[in-house]
């Protein structure tokens, strides 16, 4: 309760950002990881992760949409 006497105004999370934000970071990971020489990207590897990352917040942003 805050010094007013009201409760705080609580939001749920945006999908699509938690999705997007996901996506982002293991792209990062990835590419970390790649820069260590822990394993080497190919297109061939990261064309599929980057279309994958951004159908998952499409479809995040699709499934979250007000009407």
């Amino acid at each position: 309760m805050s010094s007013d006497g009201t409760w705080p105004v609580t939001r749920s999370p945006d999908p699509t950002s938690v999705v997007a934000g996901i996506a982002v970071l293991v792209l990062g990971i990835l590419l970390l990881l790649d820069a260590t020489g822990s394993f080497d990207l190919r297109f061939g590897v990261l064309a599929p992760v980057g279309c994958a990352a951004t159908g998952a917040i499409l479809l995040a942003s699709g499934m979250t949409r007000r009407r």
